[in-house]
């Protein structure tokens, strides 16, 4: 019921909105392409006038004015509805995710650092990350720990006789 209520209230507030914005912008394209503004008496008295004393629409401009003023209303209602459509998280967040989607996919793909999401446990990541890394890390050469142990008995062969 509320969930109803809200798109309700979401419906009639876009509705609103873009009622002012589209009556402005029709309003401004029909004086400056015909002279004629939908909020003057006297522009709708012309063409009442033009109408009722039988008037004749001959050229293109004519034709074109009247399917403009049949489909005011029409692109009025299309418009409206296609706003409703609209998801306005996206558009609200569009600088983030842009962000997102060329910075840092741009500059930070080859990062040394380890980014940690918070998909399962912590501890259990990391001992994943601890299990890769190990795997990652190469085996030292047997002949450098034979080397080492060598040294080594030399060394206390010479602590153990004195020298």
């Amino acid at each position: 019921m509320i969930k109803s209520f809200l798109r309700f209230i979401r419906f009639l507030l876009i509705g609103v909105l873009w009622s002012y914005l589209f009556l402005i912008i029709a309003n401004i394209l029909m004086y400056k392409l015909w002279n004629f503004s939908l909020f003057s008496a006297h522009s709708w008295n012309t063409v009442s006038y033009f109408w009722n004393s039988g008037g004749v629409i001959k050229t293109a401009p004519d034709y074109i004015f009247l399917s403009m003023l049949i489909l005011l209303p029409v692109l009025w209602i299309v418009g409206w509805l296609m706003l409703n459509r609209v998801d306005y998280k996206n558009i609200l967040l569009f600088p983030i995710n842009a962000y997102n989607r060329h910075i840092i996919k741009k500059y930070g793909h080859d990062s040394s650092r380890i980014v940690l999401k918070n998909l399962k446990s912590s501890q259990q990541m990391i001992e994943e990350i601890k299990d890769k890394i190990a795997s990652i890390k190469p085996e030292a050469p047997k002949e450098v720990s034979s080397i080492r142990s060598q040294i080594l008995k030399k060394i206390e062969t010479k602590i153990k006789k004195g020298e």
